[in-house]
């Protein structure tokens, strides 16, 4: 299955298993929009692997409105 062209949003993506994720989504040619609450995490993120980048708590409800909506933006979903 190729990823190249798909669009995946990863919460947790700044550190830990989750930037793996990241890592292995952009590898493999994804759109990926990575959530984490850390600002400056987000930024080495992003400059580091192209991807867009969302600061917020995924547990808050508004946030994750917030998210779906940013997100929908930077991909093609619609």
């Amino acid at each position: 299955m190729s990823l190249r062209d798909k669009s995946a949003v990863v919460t947790g993506g700044s550190r830990g298993l989750g930037l793996g994720l990241v890592e292995a989504l952009v590898a493999h040619g994804a759109r990926v929009t990575v959530v984490a609450r850390s600002a400056a995490a987000l930024d080495s993120v992003r400059a580091r692997l192209g991807v867009a980048t969302i600061s917020a708590d995924v547990t808050d409800e508004t946030a994750a409105h917030r998210i779906l909506e940013a997100s929908c933006a930077h991909t093609s979903w619609r």
